[in-house]
């Protein structure tokens, strides 16, 4: 049976996707904010802490405590057809990060001046790139050119963003139970498909290295058993042999000195 398909929902504000499954102090791994009432695909689990989950094509993680989960597809999960447009006669940057004063490192396009070819995601805070105007910037995707960017907009530089509505489709709230891959799952279905004579086949042929290992590993052991008791008869041999020929050699030798 396929696995449920899972969806998490945020209930209040300030709920975020992260770009990675650990929580900062300086949020720099935040990547935008879910819109209030609006869902992520749950993907799985990815720790203790976080779901593996996407928001229309953006994926990252989300909190299990910040979100409420349904078993159900929503028919409207994100808050699309979402739009704004600059409207600064210098236009804006499009950045990689929530920043403006790290220039170019963070820079991926520029944007003209009225475009409003840009899709909403949801609000980040990050820094405030103009004195009192604030801290939020929008992550949209920028279209020209049959080219698609992904980035930040300082919000300031911006207006005539579409209202979000809220969604108010109602669901019964469950807990998640994503099952756990086994890594060798595959392949033991695929054992249990094979029928029982050749299942034997495969067991035996398994077990004959182990016989022939088996073999070997002892067979070492009984020889060199073997060698001390051969080592000993040699030299018991050689003593004997010694101690025959000194007893048909023995001899006195006397010095010549003794006749003068």
């Amino acid at each position: 049976m396929a696995d449920s398909v899972y969806y998490g929902r945020a209930i209040e504000n300030g709920i975020y996707i992260y770009s990675s499954p650990t929580i900062l102090d300086d949020k720099s791994n935040r990547i935008f904010e879910i819109p209030k009432t609006y869902f992520v695909q749950l993907l799985g689990d990815e720790n203790d802490l976080f779901y593996k989950a996407s928001y229309n094509s953006i994926y990252g993680y989300v909190l299990k405590s910040e979100v409420s989960c349904i078993n159900q597809t929503p028919q409207n999960a994100y808050a699309i057809n979402i739009n704004f447009r600059v409207f600064t006669p210098s236009g804006a940057n499009l950045r990689s990060s929530p920043n403006e004063s790290k220039g170019a490192t963070n820079l991926i396009t520029s944007i003209p001046f009225l475009e409003t070819n840009l899709i909403y995601y949801g609000i980040c805070e990050g820094e405030e790139a103009i004195s009192y105007k604030g801290n939020i910037w929008y992550y949209c995707k920028y279209i020209t050119q049959n080219q698609e960017y992904y980035g930040y907009v300082y919000s300031p530089l911006c207006d005539l963003l579409t209202p979000i509505n809220e969604n108010t489709e109602k669901f019964e709230y469950v807990t998640p139970n994503f099952s756990v891959p086994d890594k060798n799952g595959d392949d033991l279905d695929k054992y249990l498909s094979i029928s029982t004579p050749w299942q034997i086949i495969i067991i035996v042929l398994i077990s004959l290295p182990c016989i022939f290992i088996i073999y070997f590993l002892f067979k070492p052991t009984k020889i060199a058993m073997q060698q001390p008791k051969n080592s000993n008869s040699v030299k018991k041999k050689k003593k004997k042999k010694k101690i025959s020929r000194l007893k048909h050699s023995d001899y006195y030798e006397l010095d010549s000195d003794y006749f003068d």
